[in-house]
């Protein structure tokens, strides 16, 4: 039998389940109603929940899924978003959640293009892109106004989104209605302990609605399973995340000593090479100064005698650097004196004096 999760004292109000029961039950509306009314400075006489599927206009068009929609009775209608993950083109998608509700307004027939007002409001658990988080704070605004001036194009589209998951500070800290909010949204799952009362009966009501015992059997059996399927999914991703990290930690060590180990031994080779060149010049050139004084002390010998031994001086001095050449490298490679003595014909002593 699959076992579940018994939550804490307080649900998670970012999971989907318990998002939804909190805000998007009819038994519960008050709460969205005022959460509605306090970030978007305005008094909504009665909400209305709507479906939260809106259809394509065509068979081939992408229906649109919402957490929370509703309307006004005068009309206006709310978009109420909970995204726990970032995502590419975040702010792309809340916009064609926005135009699919504009769309739905259009009447068939004639139409002037006048709609009634439509607010998108998203509560994420991460910070906005850099890109669309202007000055500070966790509550941001944007609506239609011109690039110059500053001035509203409309004032029938506005989008607002708070960040829940970035939001660090204490409740004493907490100086408007959304901070307060997101207080509670951030720490709801980590109370061990039911808070104290507060003035504003919101938050208590908000307290009170979030208990998980305060939920019926049906609902704490979805969202227990939701817990457990959640802190699945992030084992998952944390066990792939530490065997990448790993995988590729390994793969680029590898990498760095094999290039670290190649640059190494052509530098080594190299000096080594230089330098046998040099002492095996010196050597040779110095055997070939003695042998050239002591054959010079011989008289009666020809010019042309004089000219082949130097010739041969000549030819000898280009074996023997051959030879030194070689048998560094053999010496570089990792070969006995014997086997170099063996190879080139060189002297132990010789041998000896190039390591």
């Amino acid at each position: 039998m699959e076992q579940l999760i018994r939550p804490k004292l307080y649900v998670n109000p970012m999971i989907d389940v318990a998002f939804k029961y909190l805000f998007g039950t009819e038994k519960n509306k008050h709460l969205l109603k005022g959460l509605l009314e306090n970030v978007f400075k305005k008094e909504i006489s009665e909400i209305v929940y709507d479906n939260t599927e809106q259809i394509g206009e065509s068979v081939d068009a992408r229906n649109a899924y919402f957490d929370v929609v509703c309307r006004s009775r005068s009309g206006e209608e709310f978009i109420v978003e909970c995204q726990v993950r970032p995502q590419d083109y975040f702010a792309e998608r809340s916009i064609f959640y926005v135009s699919r509700v504009i769309s739905s307004q259009a009447p068939k027939g004639p139409w002037d293009y006048g709609f009634k007002p439509v607010y998108f409001l998203g509560l994420i658990d991460f910070a906005l892109p850099a890109e669309m988080s202007h000055g500070t704070g966790y509550v941001h605004h944007y609506s239609l106004r011109n690039d110059e001036t500053g001035g509203s194009m409309t004032d029938v589209v506005q989008f607002v989104f708070m960040e829940v998951g970035p939001f660090d500070k204490r409740y004493e800290e907490c100086s408007s209605f959304e901070e307060k909010f997101l207080y509670y949204m951030k720490n709801l799952p980590i109370f061990a302990d039911r808070p104290a009362r507060h003035q504003e009966d919101y938050f208590n009501e908000l307290l009170q609605t979030a208990e998980f015992l305060a939920m019926d059997m049906e609902t704490q059996a979805m969202y227990e399973r939701r817990l457990k399927e959640m802190r699945d999914i992030q084992n998952v991703e944390n066990y792939f995340r530490r065997v990448t990290l790993a995988e590729g930690f390994e793969k680029g060590q590898a990498e760095g000593f094999e290039k670290g180990q190649a640059e190494g031994f052509e530098k080594g080779q190299a000096q080594g090479f230089e330098k046998g060149q040099a002492e095996g010049f010196a050597k040779g050139q110095a055997q070939g100064l003695e042998k050239g004084l002591e054959e010079g002390r011989e008289k009666g010998l020809a010019q042309g005698r004089a000219e082949g031994r130097a010739e041969g001086r000549a030819e000898g001095e280009a074996s023997m650097l051959e030879k030194v050449r070689l048998a560094v490298t053999m010496l570089k490679n990792g070969a006995t004196v014997s086997d170099v003595c063996a190879k080139t014909g060189l002297m132990p002593d010789d041998v000896e004096s190039l390591k």
